[in-house]
């Protein structure tokens, strides 16, 4: 595989490294998760590392971070051999890790979670205003005013990220980690971690930074190195790699999102939602999706997307409004009756909400569908068994049907989720963001699905999406939303980007991303 050295981004000798991956290697029982994999990181560079779920990436951060021990290989920091036992010492050591899921003590205050297990004492007691002024200190370095006294569960995410940054930077902070940092972040939060990258990168910290957004990685990356199938495959100056080198190395091949035009008349009206409102939410909204048919949702963030989805699921059940499924009016039912009637729902939050991640692949594919399994109240495991290989293999889920969902990456937790549902052999799917955080590959299988679940099996599928190319490349019929309000339904012929974006911001003054 292809390998370029670093460019320095200054004239003049490059600098010692301050990170150096030498051939490590790993392996989880029969599955090879990295392979020789060497690259080396400069001080005060923000390094990107990408590569699709399940290349690796992960691996390699717990054992940089003392989470996994590599089963052979070196890892060096500042030119000598370390190997963690736990992230607490490689905290010490001066490497950091801060993920998309801030792991903070929620009921604890920011100061206590700042220095959590390394308060300053005073007389063999916890120095609270020391304390307070060190965390107060540390988040104005950051260029950050939050009340250290208060809970930490009061936080936005991006302020819970903040303050993980500042205990990151309360030792002497060499290397820092940032997985998907802005997944879950607003765009005007996203521009204050920029400056705050930006501020770490001027103190000689080097930043490796984990993301999926191409548009991301070009913006803020000086070096690049793409992981494919546990192997190093390429490392090199950001402005030598453009979206589709970057795809091509990730995945081995080219990905373009176009649309593709359906081949077969559509079916009838399987969901109508007529005037639905929730109070303070949405209000007075009415459309249909027929089988065989993608219907997108966009809008910009807080516009009422998802909660409409979960009103139709039951989940949070409207106000007033009548949902009609397959001809039959339905009102007020919980999800599990909605389920029943052959409306199922797909959250965001798939860890959360759309999988158990404790059990394996079988269990939670069949879960759903229990009560067809089971005889007097008892499942049968060659059912469940038979029923989980069918929907690994129509979704191509990369992982054994034994083996914990916790094991697999992001996009085969996600196929999982979907499984779940499909198995229950449902009329109508509401999906809410079904991409996020998957990779490039990932999620152009994921397409594929759904126009199959769709143009050959007849569902009626409602997507809401924050990513409008995929709107525009996957749906036939386009919904915006703004300020609770369906403000326009597109005609895929009609709904560009710019029009979504046009109708999403026509009648008011809004902030933020078309999401």
């Amino acid at each position: 595989m292809e390998s370029v050295a670093h460019e320095p981004t200054q004239a003049g000798e490059s600098p010692s490294p301050r990170l150096e991956i030498r051939t490590v290697s790993k392996r989880f029982d029969a599955v090879v998760a990295l392979r020789d994999v060497s690259f080396t990181i400069a001080p005060g560079e923000l390094h990107a590392l990408i590569g699709e779920n399940g290349a690796g990436k992960s691996t390699l951060v717990a054992i940089v971070t003392g989470l996994q021990e590599a089963d052979s290989g070196a890892v060096l920091l500042d030119g000598e051999t370390v190997q963690f036992r736990d992230p607490k010492q490689a905290r010490r050591a001066g490497v950091a890790a801060v993920y998309q899921d801030p792991n903070l003590f929620p009921h604890l205050s920011v100061a206590e979670n700042i220095f959590a297990g390394e308060h300053p004492t005073r007389r063999g007691q916890v120095d609270k205003r020391a304390m307070r002024e060190q965390a107060t200190s540390l988040l104005a370095r950051l260029g950050f005013d939050i009340d250290v006294d208060q809970a930490v569960a009061g936080l936005t995410v991006a302020e819970a990220q903040f303050v993980e940054i500042a205990r990151a930077i309360s030792t002497d902070l060499k290397i820092l980690i940032l997985d998907e940092p802005t997944s879950a972040l607003t765009p005007g939060e996203a521009v204050r971690l920029y400056d705050v990258v930006a501020r770490l990168k001027a103190e000689g910290t080097s930043i490796i930074w984990i993301s999926h957004r191409m548009e991301e990685i070009r913006h803020l990356a000086d070096t690049i190195t793409v992981l494919r199938d546990g192997q190093h495959v390429r490392t090199a100056s950001a402005d030598d790699l453009d979206d589709d080198a970057m795809i091509r190395l990730m995945v081995g091949r080219s990905v373009v999102l176009t649309p593709v035009p359906r081949q077969t008349p559509l079916g009838p009206v399987r969901l109508s939602v007529r005037n639905l409102s929730l109070d303070g939410v949405f209000d007075d909204v009415s459309f249909d999706v027929h089988a065989g048919e993608i219907v997108g949702v966009a809008g910009l963030v807080g516009s009422g997307r998802t909660e409409i989805a979960r009103a139709i699921f039951g989940a949070d059940p409207a106000g007033s409004g009548e949902i009609v499924v397959d001809g039959t009016p339905v009102r007020a039912l919980s999800p599990r009756q909605m389920a029943r009637r052959g409306v199922v729902y797909l959250p965001e939050d798939r860890d959360a909400e759309g999988v158990i991640s404790t059990i394996s692949v079988a269990r939670n594919i069949a879960l759903p569908s229990t009560a067809a399994l089971s005889t007097f109240g008892l499942m049968h495991p060659s059912r469940e068994r038979r029923i989980a290989r069918e929907q690994k293999a129509a979704l191509s889920i990369k992982a054994e049907i034994d083996h914990p969902v916790s094991s697999l990456s992001g996009g085969n937790r996600q196929k999982v989720a979907l499984a779940r549902w499909l198995a229950t052999k449902p009329a109508v799917l509401l999906l809410d963001e079904p991409t996020h955080g998957i990779d490039v590959g990932t999620k152009a299988q994921v397409h594929d699905i759904m126009r199959d679940l769709a143009r050959e099996q007849g569902l009626a599928i409602l997507m809401i999406s924050s990513d409008l190319p995929e709107v525009v490349a996957v749906s036939d019929r386009v919904l915006v939303m703004a300020r609770g309000l369906l403000v326009a339904d597109l005609d895929i012929v009609d709904a560009t980007q710019e029009a979504i974006i046009a109708a999403a911001t026509r009648s008011a003054s809004l902030t933020g991303d078309v999401a």
